[in-house]
Order: structure tokens, then sequence, then C-alpha cells
């Protein structure tokens, strides 16, 4: 290894080890010419749903109970999160709170839809989580407030902060994926369960386990990693061209093959789609179509990213489909031009990020986007040790797809000054999204769920907290354990800070 790359690995290996799982297993050797494709794709996709145990005492409800999560919970295949109480950035013992949270079924209401001529009606909920602040000191405090809320960059709603019902500005923070990898295609040699599928949170515990200790937040809060010291050496790909009659070759590609040591080198694409490698004979081929004038990456550059050692004796050609299979055969009138030139990681990121996106919103401003890809490529992807086989391929698509769709806690910060002896009432208004089943093969169909929890990840001391459920008619409760009534009208009950999670599972009441 040339003493370039010795530098460049080892500044690899010292990458920000919180950004790395770490109880993920070391990198295992990977089967021999295993293929990557649109197969492995839909794999993606699958869904394991966990098993879990424990029953409790309906309350209000059905005579029967779908299987529930330890504390009685259902446990759902989509599971959207609990509401999760405010923090401070820094505590402040001066500082109290009385927290009063309203779940509005409003949107439940149904109303009618002149151009499909149909009554419509949402299942998200509307949620008012109001907290009067005290300041039982002498002087006047000035505190920073950080609100988490759980979502995707996909779905990316941002709640509404107001203080003494005047709106105000907010910072935006994104934390790294919640969730895990589980198994399906393409697992590695030796490897139990696999890591080719995502495995998002399916109950509040892994919400817990993500920020009792304050780790996940204090990285949200911190500097995002810097790679701009990483050097890399790029293949552009750019003037691609096939014959004008192709016959009855429907998807012309070019293929690029080629050498590497595996342990020395790791590879990045951009505009690829195929891909075929073998650690042991260290080979590796990548590919993609010939795009045509009516597609919309006509004209644009594709990107091999090479991190480490060159690769060796690379080969282009012209093939009559998709796909790497060996015995392919070649196509005469395809072509490419291929320009090799040096970098570095941050700027080549950036470049192909840039046209990613180009023309498609991505819900945050650009830096945040280029963050949260950036961790999860440097958290799961080829430039650790712990690499997913999610993404053995190298393809940056899937690494920034992943990162825009996969759930993650948020914080959106301000800042406020509580008077000396007084107080103020700071009200955080958002939509919450159900938790609820894909299949229909439950006991109880139609059931949607919503919870939140009284003190986790929170360092504000809360003297009262209470729930007010406005159900509007639309709900009949199934399961619950906050001891709403609705028969008898308790619809506002006190929040005990010692029960750590609340939840509320209810369907139409005219179901």
């Amino acid at each position: 290894m040339s003493k370039q790359s010795e530098r460049l690995f080892e500044a690899i290996s010292h990458l920000d080890d919180e950004m790395i799982d770490p109880a993920l297993e070391p990198r295992k050797k990977r089967k021999k010419g295993r293929w990557v494709g649109w197969a492995a794709l839909a794999a993606c996709f699958c869904l394991v749903v966990g098993v879990v145990t424990g029953r409790i005492p309906l309350l209000g409800g059905r005579s029967s109970q779908p299987v529930s999560g330890t504390d009685g919970a259902i446990t759902f295949q989509s599971y959207a999160g609990p509401v999760l109480p405010m923090t401070l950035r820094e505590e402040n013992e001066t500082i109290t709170a009385q927290r009063a949270i309203t779940l509005d079924f409003a949107p439940w209401i149904p109303v009618w839809d002149e151009e499909l001529e149909l009554e419509r009606y949402d299942d998200h909920i509307l949620v008012t989580d109001a907290y009067t602040l005290t300041n039982h000191g002498e002087t006047d405090q000035d505190i920073t407030l950080l609100y988490p809320f759980v979502t995707s960059l996909h779905s990316l709603e941002l709640p509404v902060l107001t203080v003494d019902g005047s709106e105000v500005e907010t910072d935006l923070y994104l934390g790294s994926y919640a969730g895990a990898f589980e198994g399906g295609g393409g697992l590695l040699e030796g490897e139990e369960g696999g890591s080719i599928n995502l495995d998002a949170p399916e109950s509040w515990e892994n919400y817990r386990d993500l920020l009792s200790d304050g780790s996940y937040l204090a990285r949200a809060l911190g500097t995002a990693p810097d790679v701009s010291g990483i050097s890399v050496t790029v293949y552009q790909f750019t003037d691609t061209y096939a014959p004008e009659d192709r016959g009855e070759t429907s998807n012309p590609t070019i293929r690029a093959a080629f050498d590497l040591d595996y342990n020395k080198t790791r590879v990045l694409t951009y505009g690829f789609h195929a891909c075929r490698y073998d650690p042991e004979s260290g080979a590796m081929v990548q590919g993609f179509s010939i795009p045509e004038e009516r597609e919309s990456n006509y004209g644009e550059p594709f990107y091999l990213l090479v991190i480490g050692e060159d690769i060796k004796n690379l080969t282009v050609g012209g093939y009559v489909t998709g796909g790497v299979d060996e015995d392919t055969p070649q196509l005469e009138g395809c072509g490419v031009t291929v320009e090799r030139y040096e970098s570095d990681l941050d700027t080549m990121l950036r470049e192909v990020l840039t046209r990613m996106t180009n023309g498609r919103e991505t819900q945050v401003d650009f830096e945040l986007y280029y963050r949260v890809v950036l961790e999860q490529l440097l958290a799961y992807g080829g430039l650790t040790a712990q690499e997913k086989s999610r993404y053995s391929s190298g393809w940056l698509e899937d690494v920034a797809s992943d990162a825009e769709g996969i759930q993650r806690v948020c914080w959106l910060e301000t800042q406020v000054t509580v008077p000396a002896g007084g107080g103020l009432t700071v009200t955080v208004s958002m939509e919450k999204e159900a938790s609820y089943d894909y299949s229909c093969d439950r006991a109880n169909q139609g059931t949607r769920g919503y919870d939140l929890v009284t003190t986790l990840g929170s360092n504000l001391t809360c003297t009262e907290q209470t729930a007010t459920l406005e159900d509007r008619g639309q709900i009949e409760i199934l399961w619950q354990n906050f001891g709403f009534d609705l028969d008898a009208g308790i619809k506002t009950v006190e929040l005990d800070a010692e029960t750590e999670h609340y939840f509320l599972t209810v369907r139409r009441a005219d179901s």
C-alpha cells in the first residue's frame, strides 16, 4: 500500500466513532461472485413484524386484544413513534413546567369532496403540547428549548411553536437513523440475520433505548463530519451512445469491469444500477443503461468514485442488456468517454447530491440534506468496517434514498426568557400520524394507535401533566392506559410521571 493510501485508510478508520453503531458485527467476507440488481432493491422493502409478549386487561374496550408490547400497548406494523416531551439544551433547576397535551380527532370528521363526490377523512390527529414555564429564581432566565418529534424527511411537517400566543422562529436539528437492519437476500458469509432490509422502530422502547443516555441528541447538536481530507480518484462517464438501430436490444448497457484489493479500496458510484463483486478474486463489475434523449439522466455524467488504492485493469464496453451476467453478449456501436481525475469526498458528494436533487425539493436545506446522507454513509456504507450488505453495491442513490425515507428524531430549537418569579407558556402544535397495520388479518381491523411518553429524553421538570381527548364523536376506544371514559364524559386526565408510556388504540365509531 502506498503512503498516500495508508494515510487515507488511517483517516477512514478514525472517522467519528459515534457515527458507527458499536453493536454491529465486524465485516465478514462476502460470498463469491454476488450479483446485485433490481431484485435486491425489491427485497429491501420486505417487512418483518417482531414477536412481542404481554397483555393487560381491557380499559373500556373489546373482549379480545391483538398482540401487545410489554406494557400492553398494541404493536403495529407501521409505528409512527410517540409524542415526546420538551427538554432544555442545558438543565436549569430554577425552571419547572406544567404540561397539558391535547389529542384532537378533528381530522377524522368526514368532509365532502366535490371533485370526487364522496366523503373523505384522515387518520392523523392534531396534537397541542403546551408547557407553562415558571421561573422560581430571583433573576431572569435565558433558556434554550428543544422540542423533539419523530418523522422522516419524506413526511417532514414542522411543528409550530408559539410563546404566549406568538409564533417564534426555530432552528431544525436532525437525528440519525432511529432503526436497525434485518435479514433478507444477499447475506454475508457466516452472517446471521443479515442486513439487507431496514428495520424501523416498532415500539416506544426503541426510542427509549435511543434517547435515554443523551448521546443521540448530542450527535444531532454536534458538528457535521468533515470528509474534505479524504482523497477520491474519480472516473467520470460522459457522452454515452448506442446504435440508432437497436434491433431486439431493449436495454443497451455500459459495463465497467476492473480489479481491486477489497481490503484497501472502497468504490462508490452514481448513476450505476447493476453490480457484481468478488472479493476472493479481486474483481468488480458496475453497469448502467445507456440513457435515451427522452430520459431525465440523458447527458448527465455518471461517476465511479475510488477511495484508497486505485482500481486496476479497467475495461469498458457495451452489452445488449442490463445486469452483469458473464454470458451477456457484447453490443457493437456502444461507447462512452471516461475521464480520470483526483478530488476529495466532500466535493464529490456535494456534486452527486446536487445532481440527485436537481429540480426536486428535499424538505430541508441542502446542508442538512448533505449531512444526513453523509452520516448514513459513514455509519452503514462502504466507509466503515460495519458496512451493511444493503449498501455493498456502493450506489450512493441507495444511501440518499434511505436518508430521506428512514424514521428519525428531530428537534426544533428556540430561545426564550422567563422572567424572575414569573412565567410564560410555550405551545407546540403539530399533526401526528397514526400507527397502523398493513395487513387486514387482525381480529380488529381499522385500528389506529397514538401514544406519548412523559419524561423520556427530557431534563425539564414537569410538576403536573394532563392529557385531554377531543374525540369529536368520531372514535371508539379499544385499548388505553390514560383513563379516558367517553360514556362518563371523562376526557381530561392527570398523567403520572412514573408511568413512562401512555397509549391509545381506537377505530372509527361507525366501523
